[in-house]
């Protein structure tokens, strides 16, 4: 049902790539998001919480220099807790990133970042880069009815290794590892309710299937391929079916305990993507 759909849609997707090293560790996570190519002019439509990671990446950077040179300074346990908590740092705290585009872009990188007033939604511009494509998104100018099939399509799942950290740099690093692609992952579901935002207004909508790891900010679509919002974070709602039971296993007892959550997506409706693109002057196709 979606085949051609797929196809057609996947050619204005391009994943983003991030390296992130957190305190106390230089061990590397690998994440990975979807970024939409809107137009001919290489205007790209994600996730804010995507496009915040440009801004963070270069307030980190900034940071963590400073946090090198303080830390090899200290002398005593004391002086690092100070530090420590100077820079609210826990074991979890991200402190360093890096963002790879896997795209040419020139000598150098300018980044203009359009943010949504509240929902989760933003533009980007990357200046100098040449990001045309042979297909682009075209936007549903109504919302999706209750029951009525879709299939979010986006960079699911971070199965790469490319960076490391450089103890010499003090820095992210990207390995000498090609990455030939990025697989695209397809996940289907109908519409099941229309959601209210903080001011009132529907301007999202929910799915039967969750939205995976890397999916955020990738379009969902009907069977015939008309985009009717993106992909933007997942909800988990308790069911209420706790199980806490003994069961047969072989020849053994085996107690069970079991607490079941539903996960469902969430997407910002293409109405709203619409009216965003409208007050940022962004070239975009709709029907």
């Amino acid at each position: 049902m979606y085949k051609k759909s797929i196809k057609a849609n996947s050619k204005y997707l391009i994943p983003f790539v991030e390296g992130i090293k957190y305190y106390g560790s230089d061990e590397i996570e690998h994440a990975i998001g979807t970024m939409i190519i809107l137009n001919d002019e290489g205007d790209i439509l994600t996730c804010k919480h995507i496009a915040i990671e440009f801004i963070n990446n270069n307030k980190l950077g900034e940071i963590y220099s400073r946090l090198i040179n303080e830390l090899n300074s200290c002398k005593t346990e004391e002086e690092k807790k100070e530090i420590e908590k100077k820079y609210s740092l826990e074991k979890d705290t991200p402190v360093l990133t890096n963002i790879n585009l896997p795209f040419k872009i020139g000598d150098t990188i300018n980044i203009e970042i359009k943010l949504h007033d509240y929902l989760d939604l933003a533009i980007i511009k990357f200046k100098g880069a040449n990001l045309k494509c042979d297909n682009y998104p075209v936007f549903a100018k109504e919302l999706p009815l209750q029951g009525q099939s879709v299939c979010k399509l986006g960079f699911a799942f971070p199965e790469y290794s490319y960076f490391e950290y450089s103890k010499e740099n003090e820095n992210i690093v990207m390995k000498n590892e090609i990455i030939s692609s990025f697989p695209l992952f397809p996940m289907d579901g109908i519409v099941t309710r229309q959601i209210v935002d903080e001011k009132k207004q529907v301007t999202m909508f929910e799915t039967s299937t969750p939205g995976l790891r890397g999916q955020s900010g990738g379009p969902i679509f009907s069977p015939e391929g008309l985009v009717y919002g993106i992909q933007s974070m997942t909800k988990h709602l308790d069911l209420n079916f706790d199980i806490d039971k003994v069961v047969k296993r072989g020849i053994e007892n085996k107690k069970i305990t079991y607490t079941p959550f539903i996960n469902l997506g969430v997407g910002i409706s293409s109405k709203e993507i619409i009216k965003f693109l409208d007050s940022n002057n962004i070239k975009y196709n709709s029907r």
